[in-house]
């Protein structure tokens, strides 16, 4: 009987962006387009045996709570872009202004994949039986495309070495940015 009334009941859908949680027990930065990484938030320890001279921990996460009144649910969805400070780290000798861009440019990729993840969680349809595979599906096809995006990123500017691939990238990820922001 119970399952009955929870078919019954309508459900909303809320999304928005969350830029910072105090509920969080991992040092993180949540993505503010209005503050840009330092080489003071790479705490991580270095991989000496890496080729890489700064490893960016950047990622995208979510939050879902339940609020009922009658026969309506809320399902509100805090979507964040999160940069781990413990986990993301750079080689002493390797400090400049250019690797520091390029490693920016891989928080900026994470922002750019939350942004269409809340773009499409706000054009899905849900229902009381289907919304939690519906965002799931919606965050793991969001996740491979981070992911691929963030591999091509590297792989094209052959991590920062390709200066004119690299321009070509910083273009692209303003672009992408500038965007999203005015339809988000």
């Amino acid at each position: 009987m119970s399952s009955l009334a929870v078919e019954a009941q309508k459900l909303n859908v809320e999304v928005n962006y969350i830029s910072s949680d105090a509920a969080t027990t991992k040092p993180l930065i949540f993505y503010n387009p209005a503050v840009k990484l330092t080489w003071k938030d790479f705490k991580g320890t270095p991989v000496a045996s890496s080729d890489a001279a700064a490893i960016t921990n950047a990622g995208i996460g979510f939050k879902m709570v339940f609020q009922s009144e009658g026969n309506i649910a809320t399902l509100k969805i805090s979507v964040n872009c999160n940069f781990s400070i413990a986990d993301s780290w750079v080689k002493d000798d390797r400090r400049t202004a250019y690797i520091l861009n390029h490693e920016q440019h891989h928080f900026d990729i994470a922002y750019i994949h939350a942004l269409l993840f809340i773009r499409n969680l706000k054009n899905a349809s849900y229902t009381m039986n289907d919304y939690s595979k519906v965002i799931e599906k919606i965050y793991y096809q969001t996740h491979l495309e981070l992911l691929t995006m963030q591999n091509a990123y590297d792989s094209e500017t052959k991590n920062s070495q390709v200066a004119s691939e690299q321009e070509l990238w910083n273009k692209k990820i303003e672009e992408q940015l500038q965007m999203l922001a005015k339809k988000t």
